[in-house]
């Protein structure tokens, strides 16, 4: 599948989903009373709807619809249940799945997120070919319900790159906090900001570590808003700028996910397909490594000669939804800008995400 036959196939599902939702089922029923419980912001009695935001369904789930550890308050209100504790906003919209080291949800919930990326280097490039496979653990705990601490960059790293030996190693560590800045429930609308801090500790070998240059902060800005005919989107802006000038390049880089919800509640409760486009845009050049190429999203060398370009690249994936407390998504990389220009020419992004 080619490029724009992948965004075309996502919108024609997209349609298709929205089709089902245009024709909603009779409410006439004069005995018709009934509410949902309170993580539900849909409510109707006697045929009457709440406004047009408040209305919308959340979405259902594969296995169960129950949140095992319940919704009881622990300690102080949002501790460990983030959002959840005053808002449903973050069960309508799938988690986005590329980039997964700088694409931060604007959501404050408590998580851990495994994840698997299988990376191809392109023949053509400088880089001279070769794979990449990283495993990771990214933990989220919610301090209140707009306050969250993030772990999200750690793991362990095989790399495989034709111009440099054969190497696997520990990854570099990365940690921060993030704050929901706007939680418009009406709207369905969420603003989120946060910093980064990632340093030096992991393995050279594999690209980490090293010199200052992965000493690198990273503030970014996140957002999520569903628009009308179901179409949820989740974007991002992030900055990464490393300490010291030299040793690494700084880069601007931003990400806009799209969902629309589930497409087939009744075959596929939980489905719900995505698009991704992702972008890197390098500022700078650093002196640690003479190449026309950077790190991209995986590590920051300091490449002596990228300033000014800009790698563009696409996932199409789904994310599906077995319970409040589990999901797991997978999605297929594409390159939108010329792969023999960077490092991008396909790959594979799998995760599990375990929610409190």
């Amino acid at each position: 599948m080619n490029r724009r036959g992948a965004a075309y196939s996502f919108l024609g599902i997209c349609a298709a989903g929205a089709g089902a939702i245009a024709s909603p089922p009779d409410f006439s029923s004069a005995d018709l009373d009934w509410t949902l419980d309170a993580s539900s912001v849909w409510q109707a009695s006697g045929g009457e709807a709440s406004d047009s935001a408040s209305s919308r369904r959340l979405g259902s789930y594969a296995c169960s619809d129950r949140n095992v550890f319940g919704d009881g308050e622990i300690l102080w209100p949002g501790f460990l249940t983030g959002m959840r504790s005053s808002t449903s906003l973050s069960e309508r919209f799938a988690e986005p799945i590329g980039n997964p080291i700088y694409f931060e949800s604007p959501f404050i919930e408590t998580n851990m997120k495994l994840f698997y990326v299988w990376h191809d280097f392109p023949s053509n490039g400088q880089i001279g070919g070769g794979q990449l496979n990283a495993w990771a653990a990214q933990i989220r705990v919610a301090l209140t319900d707009r306050l969250a601490l993030i772990a999200t960059k750690d793991g362990y790293t095989e790399l495989n790159a034709g111009i440099l030996p054969e190497a696997n190693g520990l990854n570099d560590f990365a940690v921060g906090l993030k704050y929901a800045l706007i939680v418009d429930e009406a709207n369905e609308f969420v603003l989120t900001t946060g910093l980064r801090w990632e340093w030096h500790n992991g393995n050279t070998n594999i690209l980490q570590g090293g010199d200052a240059g992965e000493n690198e902060l990273n503030p970014f800005i996140s957002f999520a808003k569903s628009l009308d005919g179901g179409l949820n989107v989740i974007g991002t802006l992030n900055a990464r700028l490393p300490f010291s000038q030299d040793d690494g390049n700084n880069i601007l880089g931003w990400d806009l996910h799209f969902d629309c919800g589930e497409i087939a509640p009744d075959l596929l409760p939980g489905f719900n397909p995505l698009l991704e486009i992702h972008a890197l845009h390098y500022l700078s050049n650093g002196d640690r490594f003479p190449v026309n190429f950077g790190g991209l999203d995986y590590a920051n060398i300091g490449a002596a000669n990228v300033a000014g370009s800009s790698v563009f690249w696409g996932d199409l994936g789904f994310r599906w939804k077995l319970s409040p407390n589990v999901s797991f998504g997978v999605a297929y990389g594409f390159p939108i800008s010329n792969p023999g220009n960077d490092i991008f020419n396909q790959r594979v992004t799998a995760d599990l995400i375990l929610r409190f």
